[in-house]
Protein backbone atom coordinates (compact mmCIF):
# COMPACT_ATOMS: atom_id res chain seq x y z
CA UNK A 1 0.00 0.00 0.00
CA UNK A 2 1.41 3.41 -0.92
CA UNK A 3 1.73 6.27 1.56
CA UNK A 4 -0.80 8.09 -0.60
CA UNK A 5 -3.35 5.34 -0.04
CA UNK A 6 -2.51 5.30 3.65
CA UNK A 7 -3.52 8.90 4.19
CA UNK A 8 -6.60 8.38 2.04
CA UNK A 9 -7.80 5.49 4.18
CA UNK A 10 -10.99 6.01 6.12
CA UNK A 11 -11.83 9.34 4.51
CA UNK A 12 -15.26 10.02 3.10
CA UNK A 13 -16.61 12.66 0.78
CA UNK A 14 -18.34 15.58 2.46
CA UNK A 15 -21.52 17.31 1.43
CA UNK A 16 -20.55 20.84 0.45
CA UNK A 17 -22.57 23.98 1.15
CA UNK A 18 -22.66 26.89 -1.27
CA UNK A 19 -20.93 29.85 0.36
CA UNK A 20 -21.07 33.57 -0.30
CA UNK A 21 -18.06 35.30 -1.82
CA UNK A 22 -16.27 38.56 -1.23
CA UNK A 23 -12.90 40.13 -1.94
CA UNK A 24 -11.09 43.17 -0.53
CA UNK A 25 -12.90 45.51 -2.92
CA UNK A 26 -16.40 44.07 -2.54
CA UNK A 27 -18.50 41.17 -3.74
CA UNK A 28 -17.41 39.20 -6.77
CA UNK A 29 -19.30 36.72 -8.88
CA UNK A 30 -16.39 35.37 -10.94
CA UNK A 31 -14.18 32.53 -9.78
CA UNK A 32 -11.89 33.76 -7.01
CA UNK A 33 -9.25 31.33 -8.18
CA UNK A 34 -8.62 33.75 -11.04
CA UNK A 35 -8.23 36.72 -8.68
CA UNK A 36 -4.87 37.80 -7.26
CA UNK A 37 -5.98 37.69 -3.61
CA UNK A 38 -6.17 33.90 -3.71
CA UNK A 39 -3.14 33.53 -5.99
CA UNK A 40 -1.01 35.57 -3.58
CA UNK A 41 -2.14 33.42 -0.68
CA UNK A 42 -1.48 30.19 -2.58
CA UNK A 43 1.98 31.41 -3.59
CA UNK A 44 2.81 32.30 0.04
CA UNK A 45 3.65 35.90 -0.80
CA UNK A 46 3.05 37.07 2.79
CA UNK A 47 5.15 34.19 4.16
CA UNK A 48 7.99 35.17 1.81
CA UNK A 49 7.78 38.88 2.69
CA UNK A 50 7.88 38.24 6.44
CA UNK A 51 10.68 35.68 6.22
CA UNK A 52 13.91 36.92 7.77
CA UNK A 53 16.83 35.63 9.80
CA UNK A 54 15.87 35.22 13.45
CA UNK A 55 12.16 35.32 12.67
CA UNK A 56 9.63 32.62 13.60
CA UNK A 57 9.30 29.48 11.51
CA UNK A 58 6.02 29.23 9.61
CA UNK A 59 4.63 26.67 7.18
CA UNK A 60 1.53 26.96 4.96
CA UNK A 61 -0.01 23.84 3.45
CA UNK A 62 -2.84 24.19 0.91
CA UNK A 63 -4.74 21.16 -0.39
CA UNK A 64 -6.71 21.73 -3.61
CA UNK A 65 -9.12 18.80 -3.57
CA UNK A 66 -10.74 19.76 -6.91
CA UNK A 67 -11.49 23.47 -6.62
CA UNK A 68 -15.26 23.22 -6.98
CA UNK A 69 -15.43 20.51 -4.32
CA UNK A 70 -13.08 21.41 -1.47
CA UNK A 71 -9.96 23.39 -0.55
CA UNK A 72 -8.16 23.12 2.80
CA UNK A 73 -5.32 25.14 4.35
CA UNK A 74 -3.13 24.48 7.37
CA UNK A 75 -1.10 27.33 8.86
CA UNK A 76 1.66 26.00 11.13
CA UNK A 77 3.34 28.54 13.42
CA UNK A 78 6.23 27.13 15.44
CA UNK A 79 6.06 27.98 19.17
CA UNK A 80 8.03 27.21 22.34
CA UNK A 81 5.76 24.24 23.10
CA UNK A 82 5.63 22.90 19.53
CA UNK A 83 3.33 24.63 17.07
CA UNK A 84 -0.08 26.20 16.61
CA UNK A 85 -1.99 24.85 13.61
CA UNK A 86 -4.76 27.08 12.23
CA UNK A 87 -7.07 25.16 9.93
CA UNK A 88 -9.44 26.32 7.18
CA UNK A 89 -11.85 24.40 4.96
CA UNK A 90 -13.86 25.78 2.04
CA UNK A 91 -16.52 24.05 -0.01
CA UNK A 92 -18.14 25.03 -3.29
CA UNK A 93 -14.80 26.24 -4.62
CA UNK A 94 -16.12 28.74 -7.15
CA UNK A 95 -17.32 30.80 -4.20
CA UNK A 96 -14.30 30.62 -1.90
CA UNK A 97 -13.83 33.91 -0.08
CA UNK A 98 -10.55 35.47 1.01
CA UNK A 99 -9.16 38.80 2.11
CA UNK A 100 -5.94 40.60 1.21
CA UNK A 101 -4.38 38.95 4.27
CA UNK A 102 -5.47 35.45 3.35
CA UNK A 103 -8.58 33.36 3.91
CA UNK A 104 -10.97 35.02 6.33
CA UNK A 105 -14.58 34.46 5.28
CA UNK A 106 -16.90 31.60 4.45
CA UNK A 107 -14.54 28.98 5.84
CA UNK A 108 -14.92 26.37 8.55
CA UNK A 109 -12.10 27.18 10.95
CA UNK A 110 -10.32 25.51 13.83
CA UNK A 111 -7.03 25.83 15.70
CA UNK A 112 -5.04 23.29 17.69
CA UNK A 113 -1.74 23.23 19.53
CA UNK A 114 0.63 20.35 18.90
CA UNK A 115 3.56 19.36 21.12
CA UNK A 116 7.17 19.15 20.01
CA UNK A 117 7.11 15.40 19.43
CA UNK A 118 4.16 15.75 17.07
CA UNK A 119 5.82 18.66 15.28
CA UNK A 120 8.91 16.48 14.86
CA UNK A 121 6.77 13.78 13.23
CA UNK A 122 5.35 16.35 10.84
CA UNK A 123 8.82 17.61 9.97
CA UNK A 124 10.03 14.04 9.42
CA UNK A 125 7.08 13.40 7.10
CA UNK A 126 7.92 16.59 5.22
CA UNK A 127 11.49 15.37 4.78
CA UNK A 128 10.26 11.97 3.56
CA UNK A 129 7.96 13.75 1.10
CA UNK A 130 10.76 15.87 -0.36
CA UNK A 131 9.17 19.17 0.63
CA UNK A 132 12.55 20.90 0.81
CA UNK A 133 13.55 19.64 -2.63
CA UNK A 134 13.21 21.60 -5.87
CA UNK A 135 9.77 22.71 -7.02
CA UNK A 136 8.52 21.28 -10.35
CA UNK A 137 9.29 24.51 -12.24
CA UNK A 138 7.19 24.85 -15.37
CA UNK A 139 4.34 22.65 -14.13
CA UNK A 140 0.76 23.90 -14.31
CA UNK A 141 -1.42 23.11 -11.28
CA UNK A 142 -4.98 22.44 -12.43
CA UNK A 143 -7.95 23.61 -10.40
CA UNK A 144 -9.88 20.46 -11.39
CA UNK A 145 -7.18 18.17 -10.02
CA UNK A 146 -5.82 17.25 -6.58
CA UNK A 147 -2.64 18.97 -5.43
CA UNK A 148 -0.74 20.22 -2.38
CA UNK A 149 1.38 23.34 -2.20
CA UNK A 150 3.74 24.11 0.68
CA UNK A 151 5.11 27.61 1.35
CA UNK A 152 7.46 27.83 4.31
CA UNK A 153 9.85 30.09 6.15
CA UNK A 154 12.32 28.08 8.20
CA UNK A 155 15.61 29.31 9.63
CA UNK A 156 15.05 32.60 7.80
CA UNK A 157 14.75 31.04 4.34
CA UNK A 158 11.64 30.88 2.16
CA UNK A 159 10.86 27.74 0.22
CA UNK A 160 7.98 26.67 -2.03
CA UNK A 161 7.00 23.30 -3.43
CA UNK A 162 4.02 21.74 -5.20
CA UNK A 163 2.79 18.18 -5.64
CA UNK A 164 0.02 17.31 -8.12
CA UNK A 165 -1.91 14.08 -8.49
CA UNK A 166 -0.42 12.01 -11.28
CA UNK A 167 3.12 13.32 -10.98
CA UNK A 168 4.35 10.41 -8.83
CA UNK A 169 5.57 12.74 -6.10
CA UNK A 170 2.00 13.43 -4.93
CA UNK A 171 1.31 9.72 -4.58
CA UNK A 172 4.27 9.29 -2.20
CA UNK A 173 3.37 12.12 0.20
CA UNK A 174 3.31 11.28 3.91
CA UNK A 175 2.84 14.72 5.51
CA UNK A 176 -0.92 14.91 4.73
CA UNK A 177 -1.60 12.11 7.23
CA UNK A 178 -0.01 14.18 10.00
CA UNK A 179 -2.08 17.25 9.17
CA UNK A 180 -5.32 15.33 8.83
CA UNK A 181 -4.72 13.55 12.13
CA UNK A 182 -4.51 16.96 13.83
CA UNK A 183 -7.52 18.39 11.97
CA UNK A 184 -10.26 19.69 14.28
CA UNK A 185 -12.58 21.34 11.74
CA UNK A 186 -15.03 18.44 11.78
CA UNK A 187 -15.22 18.53 7.97
CA UNK A 188 -14.37 15.25 6.24
CA UNK A 189 -11.45 15.39 3.82
CA UNK A 190 -12.18 15.01 0.12
CA UNK A 191 -9.69 12.22 -0.67
CA UNK A 192 -7.77 11.91 -3.93
CA UNK A 193 -9.40 9.74 -6.57
CA UNK A 194 -8.74 8.80 -10.15
CA UNK A 195 -9.86 11.54 -12.55
CA UNK A 196 -10.27 11.53 -16.30
CA UNK A 197 -9.14 15.09 -16.96
CA UNK A 198 -9.73 16.62 -20.38
CA UNK A 199 -7.08 18.77 -22.08
CA UNK A 200 -7.12 22.35 -20.86
CA UNK A 201 -8.81 24.60 -23.39
CA UNK A 202 -7.83 28.24 -23.60
CA UNK A 203 -10.46 30.76 -22.62
CA UNK A 204 -11.08 33.92 -24.66
CA UNK A 205 -9.29 36.96 -23.28
CA UNK A 206 -11.23 38.46 -20.37
CA UNK A 207 -13.58 35.50 -20.08
CA UNK A 208 -14.47 34.21 -16.61
CA UNK A 209 -16.35 30.92 -16.55
CA UNK A 210 -16.73 29.16 -13.21
CA UNK A 211 -17.13 25.83 -15.00
CA UNK A 212 -13.81 26.17 -16.83
CA UNK A 213 -10.71 24.79 -15.05
CA UNK A 214 -7.92 27.29 -14.42
CA UNK A 215 -4.24 26.85 -13.67
CA UNK A 216 -1.37 28.40 -11.75
CA UNK A 217 2.18 28.11 -13.05
CA UNK A 218 4.98 26.82 -10.80
CA UNK A 219 8.26 28.77 -10.93
CA UNK A 220 11.64 27.91 -9.41
CA UNK A 221 10.59 28.90 -5.89
CA UNK A 222 6.96 29.98 -5.98
CA UNK A 223 4.12 30.59 -8.40
CA UNK A 224 4.15 32.78 -11.47
CA UNK A 225 0.83 34.55 -10.90
CA UNK A 226 -0.66 38.00 -11.27
CA UNK A 227 -0.18 40.21 -8.20
CA UNK A 228 -2.08 43.36 -9.10
CA UNK A 229 -4.64 44.86 -6.69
Amino acid sequence: MTKHRAWRGGLTLVALAVLGACAPHGAVTSNLGRLPTWNRYLAGDDVRQACEAGGPDRIRFVYNAVWREQVRAYEVAVTDYGARVDQFVWGAGALIAASANGPELAATKASVGIHKARLARLEQAMAESGVDGPAPAGAFLRSDNFYWVVASCRAGRFHFNAFQSGDGRFEALSFPAQLIDADRTGVAVNPPRRLDLPPLAGAPAGAFDDDRPFTVHVSDNGLDVARWD
